[in-house]
């Protein structure tokens, strides 16, 4: 009796501690939290459910079966005593393996056929009677979410917008490793594999804000690659897309976002994009894109340049990071300074040039960070009628200005290297590089068709920008010229 009292003592510490850990973690099952699930908002995630709740209790069923057994021939066929003789030795039944073959097969037919005829139908059977389908592309990088709806040239990052009771279909890609695109309580996950694109539908039922994430360990910040989902009536949705294709209003003059601006095109625009609402500019950011992952996959340590959040009506958004933080002046500040104490593994750090310091915090001044924090703020749909070009963009714009947008975060005006090559002199090397091109013909066809001419010694990452217009390139070209 003393020895059970002293072993069982240190156990009533244990037990007093795990019991509120017990409870917590059982609260995070109700339906009513957002990864729930159980508390379902959609057709899928409610089959889903119910396929989750048939196959539990046909296990409930054999554990309680074979317990039972168990229980009964440990009682039953217990020895008695030492003098028991051993009971009746039975060396191979045809009947009772035959039947304790069959009762499995059948057990796993009944759980498999509805798993693979749901399988089947959540993946190729997108609803045609449930009003116009919604195509969305979602690509996966580490370690953010990005969202395209091609059939109306809209780009986002990790937020997801979907007008409620429609049907959305999706295609699911990776950019790098495998990643899975899992919206619990509106449908299942699905892998996004490398070179192999999966498909998969989802219709959600209820307006409102849904976590997503993903559900394949894919690195280091796996556990903070999260996305929301916003479920609109189709009038909000409708204006949403109109939003994404109005541009923001100019920063005034002399202000803190107009410095922003022009800081942030010299270090963050080789990366990101702000500007993806002037007709053209799906293509081109699509394009970007891909010539941002084919810089980074082509020297993977030392490349300047990486796919990045297309950052277009940033100010929109409610959080930072995929939903760490919320977003406001000072939260951006922290992730402008130093990213990945908000969230660690960010690639902003080990490849942007602003990071190349020995803390690897940002080379910044507090009062440049706080600028381009306001400037990204300000990123929102502006008073310019969607599908008109923002004066910025064509007319008279001034060279010098639509260099610093659109050019000075890859080249520098001296001979230093950023991405591309420096482009003091550029006139006089441009005349000479290609017979019978002078230097404003090759510099136009630069602008506009990069990869006609790529200076040997450095990848071909630099995308279109035809989308500037005439007067706008030949604007960029002339200064261009003046850099000696």
């Amino acid at each position: 009796m003393h020895r059970v009292s002293k072993l069982s003592f240190p156990l009533r510490p244990a037990f007093f501690l795990l019991a509120p850990l017990a409870i917590a973690l059982l609260a995070a099952c109700t339906p009513d939290n957002n990864q729930s699930t159980f508390g379902t908002a959609g057709p899928i995630a409610k089959d889903q459910a119910d396929l989750f709740i048939f196959i539990f209790w046909i296990a409930a069923v054999v554990f309680v079966i074979v317990e039972a057994a168990i229980i009964y021939i440990a009682i039953r066929y217990r020895r008695r005593s030492d003098s028991d003789k051993l009971p009746h030795q039975t060396h191979g039944n045809d009947r009772l393996e035959i039947t304790w073959t069959i009762i499995p097969v059948l057990i796993l037919a009944a759980i498999a056929v509805p798993t693979l005829i749901s399988i089947w139908e959540q993946q190729n059977h997108v609803p045609q009677d449930q009003g116009e389908v919604l195509n969305v592309e979602a690509i996966g990088h580490q370690w953010w979410f990005e969202f395209r709806y091609p059939d109306q040239e809209v780009i986002v990052s990790n937020e997801l917008h979907i007008p409620v009771g429609r049907p959305v279909a999706f295609k699911l890609e990776s950019q790098d490793v495998i990643h899975s695109f899992w919206v619990p309580k509106i449908a299942g996950k699905v892998d996004m594999v490398p070179l192999n694109d999966n498909y998969m539908w989802m219709i959600g039922d209820e307006v409102g804000e849904y976590y997503g994430q993903c559900a394949e360990f894919c690195g280091i910040a796996h556990a903070h690659m999260r996305f929301r989902v916003f479920v609109h009536e189709e009038e909000e949705f409708q204006a949403w897309l109109k939003g994404m294709h109005t541009a923001p209003d100019a920063p005034a003059a002399g202000s803190p976002e107009e410095s922003g601006k022009n800081l942030f095109a010299a270090n963050c625009s080789s990366c990101h994009t702000v500007d993806s609402t002037a007709p053209g500019s799906y293509a081109r950011e699509v394009s970007a894109q891909q010539a941002r992952w084919n810089g980074w996959i082509s020297d993977i340590e030392n490349s300047g340049i990486v796919s990045a959040p297309n950052l277009t009506h940033f100010g929109t958004h409610s959080t930072i990071g995929a939903g760490l933080k919320d977003l406001n002046q000072t939260t951006l500040e922290e992730w402008i300074t130093d990213p990945s104490s908000i969230k660690i593994g960010t690639r902003m750090q080990k490849h942007a040039a602003v990071y190349d310091t020995p803390d690897k915090t940002a080379k910044l001044s507090p009062s440049e960070v706080s600028d381009i924090a306001a400037y990204l703020l300000s990123l929102k749909p502006g008073s310019t009628p969607a599908g008109e070009t923002a004066s910025s963009v064509g007319g008279d714009a001034d060279g010098e200005s639509l260099f610093v947008t659109n050019c000075a975060s890859c080249h520098s005006t001296g001979d230093d290297t950023i991405v591309g090559p420096g482009l003091a002199g550029v006139a006089d090397r441009a005349g000479s590089r290609v017979a019978g091109q002078d230097a404003d013909s090759y510099l136009k066809e630069s602008i506009s068709n990069p990869g006609a001419f790529v200076v040997d010694g450095f990848a071909p990452v630099m995308p279109g920008f035809s989308h500037l217009g005439t007067d706008s390139i030949d604007a960029l070209v002339t200064y261009l010229k003046t850099l000696d």
